[in-house]
């Protein structure tokens, strides 16, 4: 699994738990941007990664695995032609052994995984849109009640 490499963290971008107006100002002149996103922090039980690309070989596929830093570290995901319904994400959602602890593994708190699925399905359906080349979401907290994306990226197909 290779992802997408200019998610913020790689390009030095994002910065977390800011406490006050004066850390922000000096990360935000750190940072030498005109311009900043600033997002809510956000506690969830897991962290997912959901992907597409239209592989040149395959066609379109969708991935879901284990995400944040474990992506590269386990190499632990489902892949599928895309795009997907909700009950092959759903079963996408089992196959990853990365994400057991949010399906009641021993008496573990429970993610929601149809929201979970539902994601994997909505991102899928990028097979449909013909100038989406791929597109990633690493992490996609995983909550009781939800999910968030805290980082995303869409690579767009050149115009020849």
């Amino acid at each position: 699994v290779k992802t997408l490499e200019a998610h913020k963290t790689e390009r030095g971008g994002g910065v977390l738990g800011i406490r006050d107006r004066a850390q922000f100002e000096k990360h935000v002149k750190d940072l030498g941007h005109d311009r900043v996103l600033v997002q809510a922090m956000h506690a969830g039980l897991i962290e997912a990664i959901v992907g597409y690309r239209d592989d040149a070989l395959v066609g379109p596929v969708v991935l879901l695995g284990a995400g944040g830093v474990l992506t590269e570290l386990y190499r632990d995901y489902a892949l599928r032609v895309a795009p997907v319904s909700e009950e092959e994400a759903g079963e996408m959602v089992e196959q990853v052994t990365g994400l057991a602890a949010i399906r009641g593994y021993r008496n573990l708190p429970r993610g929601d995984l149809k929201a979970l699925a539902h994601a994997v399905a909505a991102l899928s359906r990028l097979a449909l849109a013909e100038n989406v080349a791929e597109a990633e979401i690493n992490p996609l907290l995983v909550k009781a009640d939800g999910v968030v994306a805290l980082d995303a990226l869409v690579a767009f197909k050149s115009r020849a």
